[in-house]
């Protein structure tokens, strides 16, 4: 059914990716649908060729870019079909501080709002200290952090640490993401997840066992 979204994407056709996504919204499918089962499916399959060598650093850009003007379009809707959905729970995340990358932390948010979450970003190179002040701000059910790069992963124990002194660790449940730099257990975490959608699946398994008490 989006075959051809996941095909142009995967070859990097920006034209028939914009094109095609604007027609299946006008074909009556959800943004939800559209960026679930074609545009992030597609993105996917550019890492693939990434990492067996077929793309390149140029082609894995190109991507990324062609991702947010993906997103410029359903963010929109998505915002719409996410007010009607019910809450679920909410969710504090950002890229650790010192690392910049946001295209996994960036699709993870999205899915989550149209789960039903309610989504703080704290963005990019985010301190220990805005976490924790952000936690006691809102009191999320969930923390989510990811880094992309060996040195910043380490700083995942930092805002754990940062949480623990605080008081605040043992109220939320702590998710970290991105490659596998480092275990769960290394830094203190509940959970670790490489891939966007994993992390929304164990996040709603999370809430739902909260709310029935176990």
């Amino acid at each position: 059914m989006f075959e051809d979204i996941i095909r142009a994407f995967e070859e990097l056709r920006e034209e028939d990716v914009l094109r095609l996504v604007k027609q299946k919204l006008e074909e009556g499918y959800s943004a939800t649908e559209v960026l679930t089962k074609g545009v992030i499916p597609g993105l996917n399959k550019v890492g693939e060729k990434y990492e067996q060598n077929e793309y390149f650093l140029a082609e894995l850009l190109f991507a990324a870019d062609l991702m947010n003007k993906c997103m410029e379009i359903l963010t929109p809707l998505l915002e719409k079909e996410a007010k009607r959905a019910p809450v679920k729970g909410k969710i504090v995340i950002g890229t650790v501080k010192g690392d910049i990358h946001d295209i996994g932390k960036n699709i993870f948010a999205t899915l989550m709002r149209a789960s039903g979450f309610e989504v703080f970003d704290l963005g990019v190179d985010v301190s220990a200290e805005k976490f924790v002040e952000k936690v006691k701000e809102v009191k999320p059910d969930i923390v989510g952090m990811s880094a992309l790069l060996s040195t910043t992963a380490p700083y995942f124990k930092v805002v754990i640490d940062a949480l623990k002194e605080a008081g605040l660790r043992d109220e939320v449940f702590v998710m970290i993401g991105g490659p596998p730099l480092v275990s769960a257990e290394e830094v203190g975490a509940d959970v670790y997840c490489d891939d966007a959608f994993k992390g929304k699946i164990v996040a709603e398994e999370y809430v739902k066992k909260k709310s029935q008490g176990k």
